[in-house]
């Protein structure tokens, strides 16, 4: 880890740790299935550096092996989408190497100079080979929705071109950084990249209104504030939003209904409640009650149906998960690192 007078950096490399660990401390934490294609590599050498900007995060990846022989499966199913609930987007710049993307139709490949986007909350089946890349991850809620629409895709216009020369140099220039100047990049840059969505073609005939983005958003928030209060209820929202019974389904007929959403965000709010190994184990009936499921036995239906596993089995796999960890010394001095910030599905931890 570097310190400047302005902006934090973090250091990360497999280098610091043994041969046979060091593909495992890469991808410890990104939330997704990853395994090498080759079942006996060289050691895994990579390093990784980047920063928090505000509620961003950039970061730049190195492999070190050449081209092809280090080169690992990314999987990020459902069920991984349904037990984590990470929810942002990250923007990656191709500089040297290789990405196959499995899912989309037909399979594309993303060379030197290609900046594509991911969405978190979608599935990833992915082969990724050495190079260097620059990485930007942007919560949701701070672009519009149809960002979600080009997962997976390159943002080949103008706009993306100046995005992506704007992210090699913010790159380049963090250690420059004053913590005044953060906010003014933050908002410049997601200016940049709201323009890039709403202009990309791949979504000019898909997406919504502005207005109903802003809207559909607003509403969300509302949600995520009030997400625990009894009178959470489609008449207590469109009372405290502004809006009509028949809009606030209209705006989410597609995704299962608005209470459908409310259901899904408290049962992960439970989920990461019971997950939490610094918390003292929980009771099960006291997190189904304070998250909305006065009924145990519903609770415990419905948690299984999302999960794939019961409230109980979560306590018992994560104790005994703990139980299993090592920690490295040299990693486990800096509590301050954010999760997963190094890692090709990074987590915004703010």
């Amino acid at each position: 880890m570097a310190q400047t007078s302005s902006t934090r950096i973090f250091n990360f490399s497999t280098l610091d740790f043994p041969e046979k660990d060091r593909f495992h401390a890469w991808v410890k934490d990104n939330h997704c299935d990853c395994r090498l294609r080759d079942g006996d590599p060289p050691a895994f050498n990579a390093r990784a550096t980047g920063a928090s900007l505000g509620p961003l995060i950039l970061s730049g990846r190195t492999w070190l092996n050449p081209q092809g022989s280090s080169a690992y499966e990314v999987h990020r199913t459902q069920q991984h989408i349904r037990t984590d609930g990470h929810d942002f987007f990250r923007f990656t710049l191709v500089l040297s190497g290789r990405f196959l993307f499995r899912w989309t139709s037909p399979q594309s490949i993303k060379t030197a100079g290609d900046l594509f986007v991911l969405d978190a909350a979608q599935i990833n089946e992915s082969v990724v080979e050495a190079g260097d890349v620059i990485s930007l991850v942007v919560p949701r809620d701070l672009l519009p929705s149809q960002t979600e629409l080009l997962h997976g895709h390159t943002l080949a216009t103008g706009i993306g071109r100046l995005i992506a020369d704007h992210m090699l140099s913010l790159f380049q220039n963090l250690a420059n950084l004053d913590a005044h100047e953060i906010p003014y990049v933050v908002q410049s840059t997601l200016q940049l990249l709201a323009a890039a969505v709403s202009s990309a073609p791949d979504v000019l005939a898909e997406a919504g209104s502005p207005i109903r983005d802003m809207l559909r958003s607003r509403i969300l928030r509302h949600i995520d504030a009030h997400l625990l209060d009894a009178n959470l209820t489609p008449d207590g929202i469109c009372r405290d939003v502004g809006v009509s019974r028949a809009k606030l389904y209209q705006l989410f007929e597609g995704s299962g209904g608005v209470m459908r959403q409310i259901q899904r965000k408290r049962l992960r709010r439970a989920y990461q409640m019971l997950a939490d190994p610094n918390r003292p184990q929980p009771h099960i009936a006291e997190v189904a009650w304070r998250h909305g499921f006065s009924n145990e036995k519903y609770f415990f239906r419905l948690f299984k149906a999302e999960f794939g596993h019961t409230p109980g089995e979560t306590l018992d796999n994560i104790r005994a998960s703990v139980l299993r960890q090592v920690v490295p010394r040299h990693l486990s001095e800096d509590v301050n690192l954010p999760s997963g910030w190094t890692l090709p599905f990074g987590t915004p931890d703010h």
